[in-house]
C-alpha cells in the first residue's frame, strides 16, 4: 500500500508484504514454461524421448531395441550421474521442451523400408538429454543419449551419450554376434546386452540396458531404460517360439516373441520416461505366409524442476512518520519485518 510522505522528496512510501513459499515441485510431461517462484539454485530431471525400434518380416532376422532417451539430473539419482544445480530469477520465464518418443519401423522384412526413429530432445535451462537412438534391424542401430540395438551380421550397435556430455547422459545399445535375435537398446546406467549369436532353431532377444532411479518428486521412479531385443523362431526347427528380451527398468519396452506362425511386435517404451522400444520378433514362413510385423514407438520423455522454498522479509523503503507507522500497525500492514 502507498502512503503520502507529507513533501518531503523521497522514493513513494510502500509496504510490502513478506513472501513465504513452500519448495514447489513441477512436471512437464509436454513442453510448456516455468515461471520461477523465487531467486535461487533449482534441480532438475531431464530425459529425452526414447528411440524406436525397427519392423521385422516372415522367416527374416528380428529387431535390436531402441535407446532410451538421455538421462540428466542434479540430484536425487545415482550419484555418478549428478550435475549442478542451476540458477534461475524470480518471476523470469524459462522455456521447457519434453521430447517425443522415436517413430515405429514399418511393416517389411528388411531395410531400409523397416527403419526406425530416433527419439527427440528434451532441454531446459540450456542443458538437453538426447533423444534415444533407433533399433535396427539387419544395419547398424543409431548413436544418441542411449544408442539402439540391432542384429545380425551387418548391424553394429548405437553409441551412447551422443552428443558427448559429463557426467554421461546414457550408454550404447549391445552388440549382435551374428545372432537372428535382437540386441538390446542401452539405458541411462547400464549398455543393452549382447546378443550371443545363434540362429536355428531359435534365438532369444536380449535384454534392454537399465535406467536410473530418480526422488525427485519424492516418490522413487526409474528412467530412460532400453528396449529389449526381439526374438527369432525358424519356422523348421523343433522350437516353436522364443522369448524377447526384457525392457530395462525404467519404462524400456519388451522386446517381441519369435514364432514359428509368425512374428510379434515389441512393445512400445513407456510415456513420459524415455524408455526405448522393444524390438519386433520374427519367424516362420517366407513372407506373404510369414507375416510382416511393425516396430514400436519410444516412450516420450519429460522434465522434473524442484524450486526451494521462497522467505521474503516485508519491506517498507520510504520516509515514514510515527503516525503513518502506528496508522499502518492499526491496520494490519506493518508487519513481517
Amino acid at each position: 500500500m502507498a502512503q503520502g510522505n507529507g513533501g518531503v522528496i523521497g522514493p513513494v512510501n510502500t509496504v510490502t508484504a513478506a513472501v513465504n513459499l513452500s519448495a514447489k515441485v513441477t512436471t512437464f510431461n509436454s513442453s510448456g514454461t516455468l515461471t520461477a517462484q523465487g531467486t535461487g539454485d533449482v534441480d532438475y530431471l531431464i530425459v529425452g524421448g526414447g528411440g524406436g525400434s525397427a519392423g521385422a518380416g516372415g522367416c527374416t532376422v528380428s529387431a535390436g531395441g531402441g535407446g532410451a532417451g538421455g538421462y540428466r539430473a542434479s540430484g536425487f539419482g545415482p550419484s555418478p550421474l549428478r550435475g549442478s544445480a542451476v540458477p534461475v530469477t524470480k518471476d523470469t520465464e524459462y522455456t521447457i521442451t519434453v521430447g517425443g518418443g522415436g517413430s515405429a519401423g514399418g511393416s517389411s522384412a528388411s531395410p531400409p523400408n523397416n527403419n526406425s526413429g530416433n527419439g527427440s530432445n528434451s532441454s531446459a535451462f540450456c542443458l538437453t538429454a538426447a533423444g534415444g537412438g533407433a533399433g535396427r534391424q539387419n544395419s547398424a542401430g543409431q548413436a544418441g543419449g542411449s544408442g539402439g540395438g540391432t542384429s545380425y551380421t551387418s548391424g553394429a550397435p548405437g553409441a551412447g551419450n551422443t552428443p558427448p556430455v559429463s557426467p554421461p547422459q546414457g550408454n550404447a545399445g549391445g552388440a549382435d554376434n551374428n545372432g537372428s535375435g535382437g540386441s538390446g537398446g542401452g539405458g541411462a546406467t547400464a549398455a543393452g546386452a549382447a546378443h550371443p549369436g545363434g540362429t536355428f532353431p531359435s534365438s532369444p532377444g536380449a535384454n534392454g540396458g537399465a535406467g536410473a532411479p530418480n526422488t525427485i518428486t519424492g516418490s522413487d521412479v526409474t528412467y530412460a531404460g532400453g528396449g529389449g531385443g526381439g526374438a527369432f523362431a525358424n519356422a523348421f526347427g523343433p522350437g516353436s517360439t522364443s522369448t524377447g528380451g526384457s525392457g530395462g527398468a525404467g519404462g524400456g519396452g519388451n522386446g517381441g516373441p519369435g514364432n514359428k506362425t509368425g512374428g510379434t511386435p515389441g512393445n512400445a517404451g513407456t510415456a513420459n520416461t524415455g524408455g526405448g522400444a522393444g524390438g519386433a520378433g520374427s519367424g516362420g514362413a517366407p513372407s506373404p505366409s510369414g507375416t510382416d510385423m511393425r516396430g514400436a514407438a519410444g516412450g516420450s520423455g519429460v522434465v522434473i524442476v524442484k524450486e526451494p522454498a521462497v522467505s521474503e522479509p516485508a519491506t517498507a523503503p520510504g520516509i515514514w512518520t510515527l503516525e503513518e507507522v502506528y496508522d499502518f500497525s492499526l491496520q494490519g500492514e506493518w508487519t513481517g519485518f
